[in-house]
């Protein structure tokens, strides 16, 4: 098999999970923005002062907008990285360096997701006071979001591995610090 096949499945992958994640970014945003301005409107309107349920609309999509997000920012070399000892090893160390790393969040962002199905589990019989979700729902953002990022993890060492340390996604300019 030569480098290419699976260069060309991880890309595709990034880009399904790229697809997925702007879409629950944008989903979830405007839900957020309508049920905010929605209650601040209903505060001048109704007697009552709001919508009841208007503050557990947050509480339920928040994690999936934070998790989406941070799965956005692993695909584009967004995260917080301490690269001191990189530029002091050579290119085979840094690409061993880099793998062994991968691999080493691969394994925790999978421990992590499955934890949260854990708790998910425990939780389920936890219903919010005026929509009557279960309580599962940020914990499935939370396992969803951890295997996102584990994916995403797996597509950049794939990178690594087959093209060197250079493939490490670079955070455009506008984001980084300064």
């Amino acid at each position: 098999m030569s480098g290419r096949a699976p260069l060309s499945v991880a890309a595709a992958v990034d880009r399904g999970v790229a697809l997925a994640c702007q879409g629950v970014l944008l989903a979830c945003g405007t839900v957020l923005m309508a049920t905010l301005t929605a209650n601040v409107a209903a505060r001048y309107v109704l007697d009552t002062g709001g919508f009841d349920w208007a503050e557990e609309v947050p509480e339920q999509l928040f994690p999936w907008f934070i998790m989406a997000g941070v799965v956005l920012a692993v695909q584009g070399g967004g995260h917080i990285a301490v690269e001191w000892l990189l530029g002091k090893l050579g290119r085979g160390a840094r690409r061993v360096l880099l793998l062994a790393g991968h691999a080493l969040v691969v394994a925790a962002y999978l421990a992590m997701a499955w934890q949260a199905l854990v708790v998910a589990d425990i939780v389920a019989i936890e219903l919010s006071p005026a929509l009557r979700l279960p309580k599962t729902y940020g914990y499935w953002a939370i396992a969803a979001g951890c295997a996102l990022l584990a994916l995403s993890t797996t597509t950049v060492a794939i990178r690594i591995a087959l093209l060197g340390p250079e493939a490490l996604p670079q955070p455009r300019p506008e984001e980084q610090p300064v």
